[in-house]
């Protein structure tokens, strides 16, 4: 028989029977049987046939399939190094990141990226013995660098969150705040603006989302707390007009 005992978004604790079936346990569950059970304090996530538990705490865990940001930390002779905020060091190879083919002998990897660089990858493969691989290919931004910015990080298991249902507070943030804002699954989050203050304060409402993500009304607090303090910035002449928008609020908390 083939059944889910949770809801996705779920907080469940270690012994928590997931489902039974012929579903796939990823990160956070263990099986036993045709049984799926939790291995960790978090929240559920139901991904086709894939069921995993996202920790509320500690690093960053990767799954195949996932969309990061990550800092390039060592440039190798065919390949970078890159820290995505998980246990372990991930890979991005040259094949993974350009079209072309490259001549190892006479081309210097940093002019593609540098350390400190940082790149919006996918993991492509995760194996037993810890190895991550990335690839930009199909990337946004044609797989290159971001540029400029700043990088802030959130609790990984509050990512759905600061997306909100339908990408609502993000877009929130977002159009309140005329800021570009990239959010990757291992809760790194990328924010420029062309305004500093305008950036400092999307980066202020990200870590509000973090601190207050379990609680209710939440949509409706962050667009009150951004208002009030957009109206004095006004004030103070750093900007024109206060962005009117229409957001429906995301009362219980739920996320895609």
């Amino acid at each position: 028989m083939k059944r889910i005992f949770v809801k996705p978004r779920e907080l469940v604790v270690p012994g928590t029977l997931l489902a039974q079936g012929p579903y796939k346990n990823g990160r956070g569950t263990f099986r036993e049987g045709n049984r799926i059970y939790s291995t960790v304090v978090g929240l559920v996530e139901v991904r086709g046939d894939l069921i995993r538990v996202i920790p509320l705490e500690g690093p960053y865990m990767p799954e195949v399939g996932d969309n990061v940001l990550g800092k390039i930390v060592d440039v190798r002779f065919s390949n970078w190094a890159v820290d995505i905020g998980a246990p372990y060091e991930a890979s991005l190879r040259v094949q993974d990141a350009v079209e072309e083919r490259i001549d190892l002998m006479k081309t210097d990897l940093r002019k593609i990226f540098d350390i400190g660089d940082i790149i919006y990858a996918k993991i492509k493969g995760y194996n037993e013995i810890n190895q991550i691989d990335l690839t930009t290919k199909g990337m946004p931004f044609k797989g290159g660098p971001l540029r400029g910015g700043q990088l802030v990080t959130i609790t990984p298991s509050k990512v759905p969150r600061l997306i909100g249902k339908g990408g609502s507070m993000i877009n929130l943030i977002k159009k309140l705040t005329n800021t570009r804002i990239i959010v990757g699954q291992n809760g790194w989050v990328w924010v420029s603006g062309k305004n500093d203050e305008l950036e400092k304060l999307a980066i202020e409402a990200i870590l509000k989302v973090d601190r207050e993500s379990h609680t209710q009304g939440l949509t409706d607090r962050i667009k009150e707390f951004l208002t009030e303090r957009l109206r004095a910035l006004k004030e103070e002449g750093v900007i024109d007009e206060v962005p009117q928008i229409e957001e429906k609020s995301d009362e219980k908390g739920e996320a895609e």
